[in-house]
């Protein structure tokens, strides 16, 4: 350096000296990272080498985390290249499309979570490289500790590392995880982490989430037993994945120049004042928070909400905007972004550029007007009457065109429609909410029609009562109550006077005490206007054990429907949802259970029937209906997971299934001392059995599970090339990353076998069309099968063994006589000019010889070929 230095006007010199940074720096960086942004870092760095699968597994022991193990795909290190990316500002030099730019991230995001970071790659072409760096340090050097390429190479094995290049970044001693004395609170502390870390990863990586360039998924390693969980997918949580917005000529693009070149573009979108959902309410925190400006560099989000001091950002009116502002390497000076990557800063030529922008008329003012004006127009409702449910079958003359020519029908509810059916005594209706079947008692049919007024204006108030729930799946309970209570008094006011009799019940004391009284007698009315009229879920389900029989056998009325999936979805409404508590109480039971059955297996039959016997099978039965019990209440989960792999090859009620018996195995393997909600633990075990299930029986020829697995993504860039099929195959097996052979194979076998059964439409000679089977088409029916091939031989074979014995004029008389080996048949006149004789003598010997193979002596030989043919 020979620039001269000058302090008002003074002359300091040019002499120069290197500053060696003291390895005490190791303690000081990256002190802004979270555990999230840490992890993104990594991350960010496993996307520049060419990753498409990144694992972040959490090593733990009694619910503690001990260590933090980052795998990935991509390219991998050599021992220089991994000696460069572990010293400070060193690494390889960043174009404008990697995520990395300061070249102190795998460094700074590791040691601001762990005191030992430790680096295992292998590129698949050099030996491991293995490099280890402790934070602890001091004095004028950094040192770190190489591990040498044998043990790298062993370590990446055991690690799971099954491609042929990649790495595995480690954290140990950490400092950043929960410290609680209890299992339970370290669980807890745990979960929560894991499902924030899940959501912030995918709000960070949507887009590339999305279209699929990466994939990431976290997972537990219990450091005891050695045995990993069920993987958890990071899925994109896009802040602008919406179908319509909430004003017209939505997005709009403003377009900046900032002082200096370059140029910003900024995206404005306005949210619809009424929605919400995941993508609103994004991380668990409200709709307002998440307003401002979203940055993203390379499609990575840098900064997520907040103005960036153009706008406040509390602002109440302004909640339903948000912007895009994508990053280019000509703008990086006018908007930083800090070390962590966890935000950025608006230079004051980027926030006048901004404010300065006009494009066709719309401005960053005219952007937060327009966001006050839809927000307060989504704060003023109108009020109005809803229209109604349709109307079905079996309602009141005339409701139809009332309904319709007054407020109008619904187009997403279901019909209300009336029927008859057996209930209950004393039961006057039934409602079926998802169909939106009304079935009336058919003990009261004959009473209730032969008043025709007085049924029609029960049928329309029913009607009005139950049609805003019409096509609802569940009722909340305060509904339900409702409901119950206006069902009685209409019950009361319908059927008063209604004598109940017991069907089928002849016998002369029952008809003496239906008989009419004396008319100068005073009835007693006051117990038959107070009987209670309630609803049949209600008196069958509420307050009642489930796993006892019902007191009143009138009431235990089995349903069975022909429709097994119906059934099911009758039957799962018997059991209601557990709360955290009942799971861990009926795990409890259930675990009781299993050590009782164990416990009367090595009892003696005395033991047996002793007292002890006698508690220990009681604690059994308890574990059974508890598993019973906990198996039911979650077949909803059953239903709603199966139903997202229909249309794969089996039907619904095989998945279900496949679903339940997931659940009962997850029943039996549930800890209840890990704290985990037991449907987050069994979705696990359910989709393994229903992808195993569509693995081995969905298909006649049968895909391994992990091609079942990659099918979906196969199919979709199957369907988006073009061109001969080598070469698609060529171009899908470099997306997927497969090689050429295996795409090939299941491109093949892709499609199902079809039957040669099979009706195919065909045209006949006479222009006639018919549905014929496939055979037809693909198999000659007239060609010879094997077993006439060697039929045929076989006669040939023996046949010239007959002839074989005559002499050799009548053997030949007769082959050229029926055009035995020769080209065709003779004519007397011919065999005899053959011989020389004439065409008499060649008739009589034909004769002779025809005499002589009639013998059956030489005829048996040939009869069971004559007798095939």
């Amino acid at each position: 350096m020979t620039d001269h230095i000058e302090v008002d006007g003074a002359d300091l010199g040019e002499d120069t000296v290197i500053l060696e940074p003291d390895a005490s720096i190791l303690g000081a960086i990256g002190r802004g990272h979270t555990l999230t942004s840490a992890l993104a870092d990594l991350i960010d760095n496993s996307i520049d080498a060419g990753a498409t699968r990144v694992s972040v597994r959490f090593v733990t022991k009694n619910a503690a985390v001990r260590a933090v193990r980052i795998r990935d795909d991509g390219c991998g290190m050599t021992i220089s290249q991994l000696e460069r990316a572990m010293t400070l500002g060193g690494g390889s030099e960043h174009s404008g499309s990697d995520q990395g730019y300061f070249r102190v991230g795998l460094k700074a995001a590791s040691l601001s979570q762990a005191r030992i970071l430790t680096v295992f790659s292998t590129t698949g072409f050099s030996p491991a490289a293995g490099m280890r760096l402790d934070r602890a340090q001091s004095g004028p050097q950094i040192r770190a500790q190489v591990i040498d390429a044998g043990a790298a190479a062993s370590v990446l094995q055991k690690r799971g590392l099954d491609a042929d290049s990649g790495t595995v970044v480690e954290w140990s001693d950490l400092e950043s995880i929960s410290e609680a004395s209890t299992y339970h609170a370290r669980r807890s502390w745990f979960e929560a982490m894991i499902v924030h870390l899940r959501d912030e990863l995918g709000l960070t990586f949507h887009r590339m989430i999305a279209d699929g360039r990466i994939r990431i998924e976290l997972d537990e390693l219990d450091e005891g037993s050695n045995e990993s969980g069920a993987p958890r997918l990071v899925k994109p949580i896009d802040p602008f994945a919406f179908e319509q917005w909430g004003a017209t000529d939505y997005p709009k693009t403003l377009d900046a120049e900032v002082a200096g070149g370059g140029r910003l573009t900024l995206s404005c979108y306005m949210l619809p004042p009424g929605v919400d959902g995941p993508n609103v309410k994004m991380l668990g925190r409200p709709r307002g928070t998440w307003q401002g400006l979203y940055v993203y560099r390379n499609d990575r989000l840098l900064q997520s909400g907040g103005w960036l001091q153009l706008h406040p950002d509390a602002s109440v009116e302004t909640q339903l905007a948000r912007a895009v502002l994508e990053l280019s390497p000509d703008v990086l000076d006018a908007v930083a972004m800090n070390a962590e990557k966890r935000g950025v800063v608006l230079r004051p030529s980027a926030m006048q550029a901004l404010e300065r922008a006009r494009t066709d008329g719309f401005s960053l003012k005219a952007y937060f007007d327009d966001a006050r004006e839809v927000w307060r127009r989504g704060q003023q409702r109108e009020l109005r009457a809803q229209p109604f449910a349709a109307v079905g079958e079996g309602a009141p003359s005339g409701l139809e065109s009332l309904v319709q020519t007054t407020l109008g029908i619904r187009d997403d509810a279901v019909a209300i429609s009336f029927g008859w059916v057996d209930l209950a005594p004393r039961q006057l209706y039934q409602f079926e909410p998802v169909a939106g079947l009304v079935w009336l008692n058919s003990e009261y049919r004959a009473e209730l029609e032969s008043d025709l007024p007085r049924l029609e204006l029960l049928k329309t108030s029913i009607f009005l009562l139950l049609e805003p729930h019409a096509g609802k799946e569940r009722l909340a309970s305060h509904t339900r109550e409702r409901l119950d209570v206006v069902h009685a008094a209409l019950a009361s006011v319908a059927l008063r006077g209604h004598k109940t009799t017991v069907r089928g019940d002849t016998s002369p004391h029952r008809a003496e005490a239906a008989a009419p009284e004396p008319a100068d007698s005073e009835p007693d009315r006051g117990n038959e206007d107070d009987e209670e009229f309630v609803l049949a879920e209600s008196v069958l389900l509420r307050g009642r054990d489930p796993y006892q029989a019902l007191a009143d056998p009138a009431l235990a009325l089995v349903h069975i429907d022909d429709d097994v999936l119906k059934d099911f979805l009758r039957r799962i409404r018997d059991y209601p949802l557990l709360s955290a508590h009942e799971e861990v109480e009926l795990a409890r039971k259930i675990e009781a259970g299993v050590l009782a059955r164990d416990r009367i297996a090595r009892l003696s039959r005395e033991e047996r029937n002793s007292q002890l016997g006698l508690d220990l099978e009681g604690l059994a039965r308890d574990g059974d209906r508890a598993m019973d019990r906990m198996v039911g209440s979650n077949l909803r989960l059953v239903l709603h997971i199966a139903r997202g792999y229909q249309h794969r090859g089996l039907e619904l009620a095989d998945l279900i299934q496949e679903g339940v018996a997931g659940i009962i195995h997850a029943v039996r393997k549930f800890d209840r001392f890990h704290g985990t909600k037991f449907s987050t633990y069994a979705t696990w075990w359910v989709r393994q059995g229903i992808t195993r299930a569509l693995a081995d029986q969905s298909r006649t020829i049968r895909f391994p599970a992990h091609i079942v697995e990659k099918l979906p993504a196969l199919t979709k860039a199957w369907e988006a090339t073009t061109g001969p099929t080598t070469d698609r195959i060529i171009a899908v097996a470099g997306l997927l990353g497969e090689s050429v052979l295996a795409i090939r194979a299941i491109i093949n076998n892709l499609r199902a076998p079809i039957s040669l059964e099979s009706a195919r439409q065909a045209v006949t000679v006479e222009n006639r069309v018919e549905w014929l089977p496939l055979f037809n088409e693909v198999i000659d029916i007239e060609e010879m099968t094997p077993h006439d091939v060697v039929t045929r031989k076989m006669f040939h074979r023996q046949m010239d063994s007959l002839l074989d014995s005559l002499s050799e004029r009548e053997s030949g008389v007769i082959r050229m006589r029926f055009g035995i080996g020769v080209v065709a048949p003779m004519t007397l006149d011919a065999i005899g000019d053959k011989y020389g004789v004439t065409r008499e003598r060649i008739r009589q010997i034909e004769r002779d010889v025809m005499e002589k193979l009639r013998h059956p002596d030489r005829s048996n030989s040939l009869r069971p070929y004559l007798c095939a043919e």
